[in-house]
C-alpha cells in the first residue's frame, strides 16, 4: 500500500519551488501526497518583483480540524517554508494527532541561504524551526539554516570540523537524523548526513550556476528515497546527481532563470 505524505509549506504559484515541486516529485516516486499550505504567493521571492502573498494561518486549523473529524492520517509529515510563527503550533498539532504510529516527521527548515534569512522572515521563525527540529526524525538544512538553528556563526569558508559541529549540534537539539546541504570542499559541493552514529558525505563537481528551488527538489528526492529504502550514502548520491542533472539541462536556456527543468530528469528517475 502506498504511503501517504502530508507536506506543509507554501504554494508559490510560479517558480518551481516548495509545494509545486514537492507534490509532483513525491507523487512520481510513488506516494500519495496531500498538502497543507501555509501561504499562497504569486511567485517565489527570489528575483521576482511585486509578488503577492496570502497568509493562510487562519485557515490551517480549520483544515486540521476537518481532517481529525474525517479520521485522516499520514505516514509522513514533511514541512518546508513557514512564514508565520503561529503555524509551528499547528504543525505540532498535526504531528501529534495526524501522524500514524511509527510515521516520520521530516523538517526542511527553508528559511535562509548565503548567510541571510529569506525575505520577511526573522528570529521568531528560527525559534519555531528549532522547536519542530527538536522532535523530528530528519532535519534537512543548508549551511546557513544549520548555523542559525544551532547558534553557530555562519562561515562561508567551511572546514570539516565546522560541518561536523553543525551536524552534531543539530543532533543535540533533538533531530534523530541530519542531512546537511551546501557542504563545500574546494571545487566540490554536496551534502553530509548523520544517523546519530556516523557521518557520511557525498561531494560532486560544483556547477557554475545556482537556481532557486533546488533545495526543495533535493528534499523531495531525499524523502522519496528514504521511503523507497535507499541507504543514507546512496540517497545523498542520487539526490545530488538529480540536482546536477537538472541544472545542466537548464543552463542552456537563459530565460529559465527562476528554477530548474527538473521534469526532464524526473521522468527517467529510478
Amino acid at each position: 500500500m502506498s504511503k501517504k505524505i502530508l507536506t506543509i509549506q507554501d504554494i508559490s504559484c510560479y517558480g518551481q519551488c516548495s509545494t509545486t515541486v514537492a507534490l509532483p516529485i513525491l507523487s512520481a516516486l510513488g506516494f500519495e501526497t496531500a498538502i497543507l499550505p501555509s501561504a499562497v504567493l504569486s511567485t517565489h521571492t527570489g528575483g521576482f518583483k511585486d509578488f503577492t502573498v496570502l497568509d493562510l494561518t487562519d485557515e490551517m486549523p480549520k483544515i486540521i480540524d476537518h481532517w481529525k473529524k474525517e479520521g485522516i492520517k499520514f505516514d509522513v509529515i514533511y514541512t518546508g517554508y513557514i512564514g508565520n510563527k503561529v503555524q509551528f503550533d499547528y504543525i505540532l498539532d498535526v504531528k501529534e494527532n495526524l501522524l500514524n504510529e511509527g510515521g516520520l516527521f521530516i523538517v526542511d527548515p527553508a528559511m535562509a541561504d548565503h548567510g541571510n534569512m529569506y525575505w520577511g522572515l526573522g528570529e521568531d521563525i528560527v525559534n519555531g524551526m528549532r522547536k519542530i527540529t527538536s522532535v523530528c526524525d530528519y532535519v534537512l538544512p543548508n549551511i546557513t539554516e544549520a548555523s542559525f538553528l544551532t547558534n553557530n556563526e555562519y562561515k562561508e569558508v567551511q572546514t570539516k570540523e565546522y560541518q561536523d559541529k553543525l551536524i552534531n549540534d543539530l543532533l543535540k537539539i533533538g533531530a534523530k537524523n541530519v542531512i546537511l546541504t551546501g557542504v563545500e570542499e574546494g571545487k566540490e559541493l554536496g551534502a553530509a548526513a548523520s544517523d546519530g552514529k556516523n557521518i557520511v558525505k557525498v561531494l560532486k563537481k560544483k556547477e557554475e550556476k545556482s537556481y532557486h528551488g533546488t533545495g526543495d527538489i533535493f528534499s523531495s528526492i531525499i524523502i522519496g528515497n528514504i521511503l523507497n529504502g535507499y541507504d543514507l550514502k546512496t540517497n545523498l548520491d542520487k539526490a545530488c546527481q538529480f540536482i546536477i542533472d537538472s541544472i545542466k539541462i537548464t543552463n542552456p536556456d537563459p530565460s529559465h532563470w527562476y528554477g530548474v527543468k527538473y521534469e526532464e530528469v524526473l521522468k527517467n528517475y529510478k
